[in-house]
């Protein structure tokens, strides 16, 4: 049950407010703003009624405090005096709102509703280190196992996938899962250096090894020791260097570039790439025998556009990181809004879908994210002009105007016609309204078009007899 801390130093108030939303919330009290910080210290709370007028503590004082301690906390300012003051300094300090004396208590509930949402999509996650990776489609699933499975494997690792997906995560997760999870993780790009001085970078130099080798200097293989190095774009790599690697991994140990004495390696290797190896491998630009050494253990991240079912979690999941950050009280997406994230193709995957939500909490002016505040850049890639970008822009703001029953008749006229002009074709579909496959087999089941699924509410009810006279 969601929880609210009253903070008022009048007793008979937390007396009313415990009966007033008893059923519906657990109540817990403190009665001045030192009480409430050190109560929130040991026993969270989902929101906080707060009370301008604290002995000890003021009430905007005690604000201040939150905000810092606990910066995507709700709270909820009442008072019985009328300050232009307060309300304009609780607003200031993210307030979620400011309330007068006496409070209506159904107002009261509707907006703690809205505050504290129950339903799962518009639930925002707690974002911590520990979980740097959200999903709970099948394709992810499946992807935890495979890590687990790479980290007690302790071998070479080959993640592939589309960019933006979520490779180095991927990487972390695997080292921080492993037995190496105390030692070095040394992550490389293979891209971002030029050709001359990789070797140099990957494998050390000694002292005067070439011009401008003023002193020794490990490499990155060297620097990973007991630990795991991280080689991302290895694809870029030129033959010679590919050679040079090749030797490196099957023999474990490595000489820096002027030196003699090779050097014994404990370092684990997980390679990233969201080039096709196995094209280049046979078009001869990426040694063969190199493409076998890497790929012993394969992990492949499924694109965006995959899992459907992730999109709103991940959405929440960034809202969450970012609302902390900005200090501001977002609660979540409009459902026109949640509509155009899960009718959108994301073809920047996961780092699309963050960089649309950042941009999303700047643009938003109320407490939540609506179909307006939504960008995506690869939408202004494609083109104003580009057919499917002005599809999927009139087919959300068409859904968007209705609601209800009407919107399910209507999205099921769209999906239909959409079929019918692709000839059953669900990938034609797809593109004609500017969506994913999975999302028009999703409506497909949804609203039972070509006999799959079940008839939607909408459908069932439509031709139904009038209840009045049902029994005549």
């Amino acid at each position: 049950m969601r929880r609210i801390l009253i903070v008022d130093d009048e007793r008979n108030v937390h007396y009313s407010f415990r009966r007033a939303l008893e059923g519906s919330f657990e109540v817990i009290s403190a009665h001045d703003g030192e009480e409430a910080l050190s109560t929130l210290a040991t026993d969270p709370a989902d929101a906080v009624l707060l009370d301008v007028k604290l002995p000890r503590l003021g009430g905007l004082e005690t604000l201040e405090r939150l905000r810092d301690r606990h910066p995507d906390l709700p709270v909820i300012v009442m008072t019985a005096y009328d300050s232009v003051e307060a309300a304009i300094r609780s607003t200031a300090l993210a307030a979620r709102d400011y309330l007068q004396k006496p409070v209506d208590v159904p107002a009261l509930k509707k907006l703690l509703d809205e505050i504290l949402p129950t339903s799962p999509a518009e639930a925002l996650p707690a974002v911590s280190p520990e979980m740097p990776m959200v999903g709970r489609s099948r394709a992810m699933n499946d992807l935890f196992k495979l890590i687990g499975r790479a980290a007690a494997a302790d071998t070479t690792v080959l993640v592939t996938g589309e960019s933006g997906t979520g490779k180095e995560l991927v990487a972390r997760a695997i080292h921080d899962h492993s037995r190496r999870k105390g030692g070095p993780y040394v992550a490389f790009n293979c891209a971002a250096i030029p050709e001359n001085l990789l070797e140099a970078e990957l494998f050390g130099h000694e002292r005067g090894a070439f011009t401008g080798a003023d002193a020794l200097r490990p490499g990155k293989f060297e620097l990973a020791q007991r630990g795991t190095l991280i080689l991302d774009e290895v694809g870029e790599m030129a033959p010679v260097l590919q050679a040079k690697l090749l030797r490196v991994l099957q023999a474990r140990e490595v000489t820096r570039l002027g030196g003699s004495a090779p050097l014994l390696l404990d370092v684990r290797v997980v390679v990233l790439t969201n080039a096709d190896l196995e094209a280049m491998v046979a078009s001869g630009t990426f040694r063969e025998d190199l493409y076998y050494r890497l790929n012993v253990l394969r992990i492949h991240l499924p694109p965006l556009r995959e899992r459907e079912d992730d999109v709103l979690l991940l959405a929440a999941h960034f809202l969450a990181r970012e609302r902390a950050q900005l200090k501001r009280t977002i609660v979540g997406f409009t459902p026109e809004a949640q509509r155009r994230l899960q009718l959108h193709s994301w073809p920047g995957n996961v780092r699309e879908l963050h960089n649309a939500v950042a941009q999303a909490c700047l643009r938003a002016k109320g407490d939540r994210i609506g179909a307006s505040d939504l960008s995506f850049g690869s939408v202004a890639r494609r083109g104003a002009s580009d057919p499917v970008s002005a599809l999927e822009d009139a087919l959300v703001a068409f859904l968007g105007a209705f609601a209800g029953e009407a919107h399910e008749r209507v999205e099921r006229m769209l999906f239909g016609a959409a079929l019918g002009l692709a000839r059953g074709n669900q990938v034609h579909a797809a593109r004609l309204l500017g969506v994913t496959r999975n999302v028009v087999r999703n409506r497909m089941g949804k609203h039972a078009i070509g006999g799959i699924g079940v008839r939607s509410r909408s459908d069932s009810t439509e031709n139904a007899p009038n209840e009045k006279t049902a029994g005549a």
